[in-house]
């Protein structure tokens, strides 16, 4: 197979937004309680109860974003169980499992500044209140003497949070209350409007996200029509979407090797951009003159069948390749769409890390978001693929190579992230780069393995983990041949 890439370096489309890269934790499973967290008394090495290799791969990562606690869990939890020395236990309501407490406020923002990553808290909509809420964005960020900004001085922490990012919300139209898009309308105007006032603690102000859904248009559309008139307190409406190489109710086997099934995954993100686009016609549509909202897709990635309680799955190569793919869309629609968070960030669906006791390892959608990171904060550049067009058993079509290509900042390194989405063909390309005056040299790495549903395991570690490879860039144009079932990252230095 042969393929044709332009990109052209002269032609900017904006920056692309680093939360684009961004995870999301909830308490289910062992995400939370055994992965990010093991306690302070813990044999597991660790950081006042936070697994150090945990902190320090989402840190090596440039993690810029992390979403808490919801998921479904968010809509059931209530933050003041969750701070100071005694904690109230209870049943975690939608995972049916035990919830301690043990990880609350201060220890999810202490995580947050040990990865370097900004925080974003998921208020509870669907059986909270809105003085909860309010009280929760005053013990975060006040500097005032008031009630709640001194309780959390008395818990250790005398400086403000600076929390910026809040969800009002998680799914609403489902776990977090059934409501309709009216209903949900209703609640989040007024949410926003109390949470608003608060947000004059925070330098800049904060981002207020509503809770949108993402694969119903009607519900949608109506949470936007009984929204309109108030979208000025808002910031940005999030959708989420996940995949499931299949349906609901018959989600494919994490591990299958069958092209069948890898064509299918990889045409979900055709699915995906779908509503990514769908839900950007709403945003531009119903943006306030001067006040332009942005779109979230703040929980994504693959969905299989359980192998363990709590939605643990094997991450294989196919999941870290639909993570690239998905990226690559999502960094050219940005900045629209300016933030997304893969779901979870340990053991838990598309997981970015997985653990066993003191054991951790990094998933290959570790491993692509890692070698995507020159993308973070770059400027997005016109780019354009010319290959194979390939289909899945559902008929969507789509070109064999997904690419993004950016910029950096200073200007002196040029990001181009190729997937090569054929199961069995290597693709022989041309690379045409416009606009370049002169090149110093560049360097690639590949993900790849001899299967698509390869994957990193305790008992025979990293199999599947970047590589170094040959690259001979030169100008105008070059020829690189990219792997069957791979990601190529190509760092050109200008």
């Amino acid at each position: 197979m042969t393929g044709m890439i332009t990109v052209w370096a002269d032609h900017d489309l904006g920056v692309i937004n680093p939360n684009i890269y961004g995870s999301f934790a909830e308490h289910l499973g062992r995400c939370v309680y055994g992965g990010l967290w093991v306690g302070p008394e813990s044999q597991v090495p660790n950081d006042e109860g936070l697994r150090t290799a945990a902190v320090e791969a989402l840190r090596a990562m440039r993690l810029p974003i992390l979403r808490w606690p919801g998921g479904c869990f968010a809509d059931d939890y209530h933050w003041e169980w969750g701070v100071g020395a005694e904690r109230r236990s209870r049943r975690n309501l939608w995972w049916t499992q035990p919830e301690t407490n043990e990880f609350g406020t201060n220890e999810f923002l202490r995580l947050c500044a040990a990865v370097g990553c900004e925080p974003y808290l998921c208020v509870n909509v669907g059986s909270g209140t809105v003085e909860e809420a309010v009280n929760w964005m005053e013990y975060c960020n006040s500097a005032q003497d008031s009630r709640y900004a001194n309780l959390r001085r008395t818990h250790g922490h005398r400086e403000p949070y600076g929390v910026r990012y809040w969800g009002v919300g998680n799914e609403n139209w489902g776990c977090g209350g059934s409501m309709t898009g009216q209903q949900y309308a209703y609640e989040c105007r007024k949410y926003a409007t109390f949470m608003r006032k608060l947000g004059v603690d925070v330098e800049g102000g904060v981002k207020l996200v509503a809770a949108g859904h993402g694969n119903d248009d009607a519900w949608d559309a109506e949470m936007f029509r009984y929204l309109h008139g108030s979208f000025h307190n808002l910031d940005a409406v999030s959708i989420h979407r996940y995949s499931f190489a299949g349906s609901w109710e018959h989600k494919a086997e994490t591990l299958d090797p069958t092209a069948e099934h890898f064509y299918r995954l990889m045409g979900d993100v055709v699915g995906m951009e779908e509503r990514v686009r769908r839900a950007r016609a709403l945003v531009e549509y119903y943006s306030p003159p001067g006040h332009p909202l942005e779109l979230f897709m703040d929980e994504w990635g693959t969905w299989y069948r359980d192998t363990e309680e709590g939605l643990f799955q094997q991450a294989p190569l196919k999941d870290g390749l639909f993570a690239a793919a998905a990226l690559n869309m999502f960094n050219r629609h940005s900045p629209v769409l300016a933030m997304t968070s893969t779901a979870q960030t340990a053991n838990v669906l598309q997981a970015l890390l997985l653990t066993r006791g003191s054991e951790t390892v990094l998933t290959p959608t570790y491993h692509a978001y890692e070698m995507m990171k020159g993308h973070q904060g770059a400027t997005l550049l016109a780019s354009r693929a010319s290959s194979s067009n390939l289909a899945d058993s559902d008929g969507r079509e789509y070109e064999a190579l997904s690419l993004s290509a950016s910029r950096s900042e200073d200007g002196q390194t040029l990001t181009l992230s190729v997937v090569n989405l054929s199961c069995e063909q290597d693709c022989a390309t041309e690379i045409m780069l416009r606009g370049v005056d002169a090149i110093q040299g560049a360097t690639a790495r590949i993900l790849t393995a001899e299967s698509t549903a390869t994957a990193n395991d305790f008992e025979d570690g990293e199999r599947v983990k970047p590589q170094a490879v040959p690259v001979a860039a030169g100008l105008p144009s070059f020829a690189h041949t990219f792997p069957a079932h791979s990601l190529t990252v190509i760092e050109i230095a200008l």
